[in-house]
Order: C-alpha cells, then sequence, then structure tokens
C-alpha cells in the first residue's frame, strides 16, 4: 500500500473519529469574490461535546493581512451532557490578485481530529481608477473624503524636509460621521529610522469637510530621524465596527442599538514620504558631537575643598528641547592632576506643549592626586539649532577646586592611616579551673540526634537554594520564567485597585504592561522592544492565540487614550479578557 493510501486513510479515520466524538468544524466568508484593497470576514464555527474544545490551527494567511474581531463561546446542557459552541471571526485583507485558497482550519488534539473545507478567493483591481477602496479611506495629499464616507483617517507632518535629529510633529485623525458599535482598535507601524515619543493629550473636536460635520480624534506623536536620505512613515491601522443605525444619536436616548452587529473596517491612510538632510558641514565646531535641538548647560559640584585622593560629585545639566534621551555627553577636558570617573546619568522628559524637552544630568566623580588650587575650565557643548540653520555652542563657568593634605600611601599592602602604631596584642593564662559536675548522657537524649539531623537538612537546603540561587543568576530566562507570575499577579492587583478608584487610563496602561510583560519573561524578550509586529509573528505562541492577542493589545491601546470608553463595563470585559490570555498564554510556553 502505497504511501498516499495511508495518509489518505488516516485523515479518513481521523475524521471519522471527530465525528464519533461530536466535534465538528465550519467556516465560511461574507464574500469570496473582491477588489484589492477590500476586505472579507472570515468566520470559523466549532462545535463539540464537553465544556472545551481545542483551539483550532489555522491554515496559511500570508497572502492576506490578518486581523481578529473577536471569540465568542457558549456551553449548553442536553441530556446530561454538556455542548460547546465557539465562534471566531477574522477580517482579512488581500495583499495581491488573481485566485487565492483560504486552506482548512484543523483540530488535532489526542484522537480527535477535525478539518474544515477549503475556500477560494477571487480577488481583481479596483474598478474605478482613483477610487478609494473602503478598507483604505482616507485623506492624504490634500485628497478629500467622499462625501458618502462616513469614517476616514489621516496623518500629516508638519515639515518634509527635517534634518537628521530634528523633530517632526506627526498628527493621526480619526474622522467619523456615524456612530460605533464598539470602541477603535489601533495599531501604530513600526517607524522604521525614527524615535519616537507620544505628546499628549489626546483632543476632541469637530470638523466640516466636504458639508459633511465629523467628530475628530487627534492624536500627536513626535518622530526624531535617525538617519538620512528617504524615509517613509507608514500608515497606522484603525479597525472599527461601525454602528448598523449608521448615524449619530444622542448617547442618552432611551431607544437602544438593537442585537445587530456590522462588519468590522480596517481603515489606513497614506504613507508620508521625508526627505532627511544631513547636518550642514558649514560652521561644524570639531567637538561637535551630533545634539540637535536648543539647549543650555550648567555645571555644579557638592564640594569645592577636599584633601587629596577624596571624591568630588560633579553634575553636568544639559537642558532645552530636542531628543533628550539620545543626547550625546559632554566632553571632559584632560584633567592631569584628578582621576576622572563616570558615575551615572539621569533623564527627565515632558512631552507636554507639542515640543519635547527635559534635561539630562552627567554625573562624574573627579579625584585630586595631588595637593594644591585648581580650576576645572569652562565646558563647552556644541549643538545644531534646526531653527536657525546653524550651530551654537554654549559652556560652562569654570571651577575652582582646593585640595590638601597628602593623600592614602600604601604601606605593606594597607592605607597607612589605619596602621594603629604602638599598640600590642595580650594573652591570659588561666590558673583556676571549674570543679567536677554532675553527669549526663548526651546520647541517650532526644535533642541530641535533633541537633545533629537538623544541619543535614539545612545543608541540603542550603544546596538546593544556591543551586535556584545559581541558576537565576546564570540563566536569564529561568529567572523571568520563575518570577514571571509573581510579577503579573502585582500588576494584575495594581490594575485592579485603578479600576476601582476610577483611573482608566492608567488601568488600560497596566493590563497591557500585565499581558506584555507576561509574554517577555515567559519567552525572554525585552520588553520594552516587543512590538505588536514581534508578538504576531512570533511561532512559540499558537497562531489562534496571537491573533486573539494581538486584539486585546489593540484594545487596551486604543481604550488608554480614548476617553468614552471610560466605564466600568468595558474595563471589566478587558479585565476577565486579560486573565483568560494569561491563563492559555501559561498553559503554551
Amino acid at each position: 500500500m502505497t504511501g498516499r493510501k495511508l495518509s489518505f486513510i488516516s485523515i479518513i479515520f481521523a475524521l471519522w473519529s471527530s465525528a464519533a466524538l461530536g466535534i465538528s468544524i465550519n467556516t465560511s466568508v461574507d464574500t469570496q469574490q473582491l477588489e484589492l484593497g477590500s476586505q472579507l470576514t472570515l468566520t470559523i464555527t466549532i462545535d463539540g461535546e464537553g465544556s472545551s474544545i481545542p483551539d483550532p490551527t489555522l491554515p496559511d494567511l500570508s497572502d492576506f493581512d490578518v486581523y481578529s474581531s473577536g471569540r465568542n463561546q457558549s456551553i449548553s446542557m442536553t441530556n446530561g451532557r454538556f455542548q460547546s459552541t465557539v465562534e471566531m471571526n477574522y477580517i482579512l485583507t488581500p495583499k495581491k490578485t488573481g485566485i487565492l485558497i483560504i486552506g482548512p482550519v484543523i483540530i488535532k488534539d489526542k484522537k480527535i481530529m477535525a478539518s474544515s473545507e477549503p475556500i477560494k478567493i477571487v480577488v481583481s483591481l479596483a474598478g474605478q481608477a482613483g477610487k478609494i477602496p473602503q478598507s483604505r479611506q482616507g485623506k492624504a495629499r490634500g485628497e478629500s473624503p467622499q462625501k458618502t464616507e462616513d469614517f476616514f483617517i489621516e496623518q500629516t507632518v508638519d515639515k518634509k524636509n527635517p534634518y537628521i535629529g530634528e523633530q517632526i510633529t506627526l498628527t493621526f485623525r480619526f474622522y467619523r460621521a456615524a456612530n460605533l458599535w464598539d470602541g477603535p482598535s489601533m495599531e501604530w507601524p513600526k517607524y522604521v529610522g525614527f524615535v519616537v515619543e507620544d505628546l499628549p493629550p489626546q483632543t476632541q473636536n469637530y470638523r466640516v469637510v466636504n458639508g459633511k460635520r465629523y467628530h475628530v480624534t487627534e492624536i500627536k506623536r513626535a518622530l526624531f530621524p535617525i538617519s538620512t536620505g528617504e524615509a517613509v512613515i507608514e500608515t497606522p491601522t484603525l479597525t472599527i465596527n461601525p454602528d448598523p443605525f449608521g448615524a449619530m444619536r444622542d448617547p442618552f436616548s432611551m431607544f437602544g442599538r438593537g442585537s445587530k452587529r456590522s462588519s468590522p473596517k480596517v481603515l489606513t491612510a497614506r504613507s508620508i514620504r521625508l526627505n532627511v538632510r544631513a547636518l550642514p558641514q558649514k560652521g561644524r565646531p570639531d567637538y561637535f558631537n551630533g545634539a540637535v535641538g536648543r539647549y543650555n548647560i550648567k555645571i555644579g559640584i557638592d564640594k569645592d575643598s577636599v584633601g587629596v585622593d577624596e571624591p568630588i560629585t560633579m553634575k553636568i545639566t544639559l537642558y532645552g528641547t530636542g531628543n533628550i534621551k539620545s543626547l550625546p555627553s559632554v566632553d571632559i577636558p584632560d584633567l592631569p592632576d584628578f582621576r576622572v570617573y563616570e558615575s551615572g546619568r539621569q533623564e527627565s522628559v515632558n512631552n507636554s506643549g507639542g515640543v519635547v524637552s527635559g534635561s539630562i544630568v552627567f554625573e562624574q566623580a573627579i579625584i585630586p592626586v595631588t595637593s594644591g588650587e585648581f580650576t576645572v575650565p569652562a565646558l563647552k557643548y556644541s549643538y545644531f539649532d534646526p531653527g536657525k540653520n546653524s550651530y551654537v555652542t554654549i559652556a560652562a563657568e569654570p571651577i575652582n577646586i582646593i585640595a590638601s593634605g597628602e593623600g592614602l600611601t600604601d604601606v605593606g599592602g594597607a592605607p597607612k592611616n589605619i596602621i594603629a602604631a604602638g599598640k600590642k596584642s595580650f594573652g591570659y593564662i588561666i590558673t583556676e579551673f571549674p570543679g567536677e559536675e554532675e553527669y549526663f548522657d548526651l546520647f541517650g537524649s532526644p535533642w541530641f540526634w535533633i541537633l545533629q539531623i537538623t544541619p543535614v537538612f539545612g545543608i541540603a537546603g542550603s544546596v538546593l537554594f544556591r543551586k535556584h540561587y545559581i541558576k537565576l543568576m546564570g540563566d536569564r530566562a529561568y529567572a523571568r520564567r520563575f518570577g514571571a507570575g509573581r510579577r503579573s499577579k502585582r500588576i494584575f492587583k495594581s490594575a485592579a485597585r485603578r479600576k476601582k478608584t476610577g483611573d482608566y487610563p492608567g488601568f488600560y496602561a497596566e493590563i497591557y504592561d500585565f499581558i506584555v510583560g507576561f509574554i517577555a519573561d515567559r519567552l525572554n524578550l525585552g520588553k520594552s522592544a516587543l512590538t505588536l509586529d514581534d508578538i504576531r509573528s512570533d511561532e512559540r505562541i499558537d497562531q489562534t492565540v496571537r491573533l486573539d492577542l494581538i486584539a486585546f493589545l489593540e484594545k487596551c491601546q486604543t481604550a488608554r487614550f480614548a476617553p468614552f470608553f471610560n466605564d466600568e463595563n468595558h474595563a471589566d470585559q478587558l479585565l476577565n479578557e486579560a486573565s483568560d490570555l494569561s491563563g492559555r498564554l501559561e498553559k503554551l510556553l
């Protein structure tokens, strides 16, 4: 019997077993013919016996951009037996034209195997030149939205030809002329080639475009280009669920919305291309280190009179506007009469007012090696000011220091000031001995043996603890996995307290950090560098869980900056989702 026949028989047997055990899986789409740039909804329905159903394995969907749009589960009891139904919805946006295949969705768990039928999708080019597809609605390069559009997004920048390191203010706007069924889900691009800072607060206003009144949500971000040449600001992605009743209504109206939910839509905007200029060579000082912005400098020391070999803490502070976190340090000239050590760096950033500003403190320890009066010369710092289109040099005042004494000299391997002179040690001779005491049977006492055995257990415990400690110190992944649960519980409790006090933005930030930190600890990844795209592409996480995870994190990001999510019901829903996701992740990772 050939291998192909054996494989076919195995699949037939597996499907028969799944039918016997009451597992069935069906997939459907809302359309099989669409234009490039449009979208379709893929619905996966799984029915099975029992209170839980294994997660399915999705097919290869690399020909589509995939967005999770919800998961629902219901459990019923019939004739004393549980019956579960799980429905999962995904938004698919094709990346190319032609015939695309959505392969079978498979459930495989021990002896159970179920599979759906593949689905053929036909994708064609847009039927009209210049038409903006509904899933890519957006206003860019001066284009105005069509009057029929109820929702669209746009992104603009305040300059197209910035210098490297200069702040670019990016403004994102979400226009809506109708109600949403629930909160939108935002996914920012990676911004390759830029350092990014948020510029709160988010603002709300109304605008009239083409005679139509829109409610506009506006978010600003500061971008600092880090390389010259052409740079592209990619589009953000906003997933929305329009209210099927359409028009804007009074939110306190007595009439409900009904139970029908519309299909999600994915909105994007045009990408923005920048020409990032190099800093000019003309007028560039020799000691210029690359700072761009507008700054001042000051210097201070904790004392100006010390003994030789005693340290002085010198603090050099740069403050002003620009990319504070990336400011290069101040060059200190050679100080032959001092030993100089770097002892720390502190940053303080303020993003209010639409401009990134703040201060950075460089700490240095300077130690005089000889006695006398010395002067630390004025420290110079140069930066490029894009507003003036020129280089600016600033300087701090010189510092005078007096050092006295001889310092610490090594004598026989030890500093002389700690060697005591003329000190003698005395020994005492014992001349009196205690008399005989009453005999005590030590070996017959149970406490004797308890005390003998206790050190053995103590040593064994110490060995185990030392192994555990060495592994914690040497195996970073083990240490993070070991502490993940405890840290997650602490953050989870903190989020619940924030919700109870009404601090909803802080609550959404806490549960976002809770999930991202949990993933980072379990996978031994850097939390600060972990992005949604990294999670989406990490195959160590089951694809179904990944999609639900991305949808949850996007909800948190959107809710954090959207005031209309500040209600207890929405917060409770996200809290339950966070608990469910952490449980699923703990089983997988």
